[in-house]
């Protein structure tokens, strides 16, 4: 699985996670159900791309957009507030993802660490 898969996944089973949809191990199993699960590798990358835009913005609450030309897939993602934690600079984000009718969201937060290189720190509160 590649890394950003791996991100992806944990992403999404995070959302499952904060919206009730999956139990808590799903996390540490990946996701069984949801959408993210029949994601393909341009379905991860398109959403990253996005997941990347967001993190850059200077703004918060523009709805970044994606959708598959060749799968169901598709979702949004919305840069939130800026904040420090555990004295480095993060952010949080909304990321919603669809696949057909399946549907999850979730906020998370992502930290830089070191400079210029964003990691998942896991959900977040809404």
């Amino acid at each position: 699985m590649t890394r950003m898969r791996r991100l992806c996944t944990m992403a999404l089973s995070a959302a499952l996670v904060a919206t009730g949809a999956a139990p808590a191990h799903a996390i540490q199993f990946g996701l069984k159900d949801g959408p993210g699960a029949k994601f393909n590798d341009d379905d991860f990358a398109l959403m990253m791309a996005r997941v990347d835009v967001a993190l850059k913005s200077p703004s918060e609450g523009e709805v970044l957009e994606w959708k598959s030309d060749k799968t169901p897939a598709s979702g949004t993602v919305v840069p939130m507030n800026k904040l420090t934690w555990n004295g480095l600079p993060c952010r949080r984000l909304r990321i919603t993802n669809v696949y057909g009718q399946q549907k999850a969201q979730g906020v998370y937060k992502f930290c830089e660490k070191p400079a210029g290189k964003w990691k998942l720190v896991g959900p977040d509160k809404e």
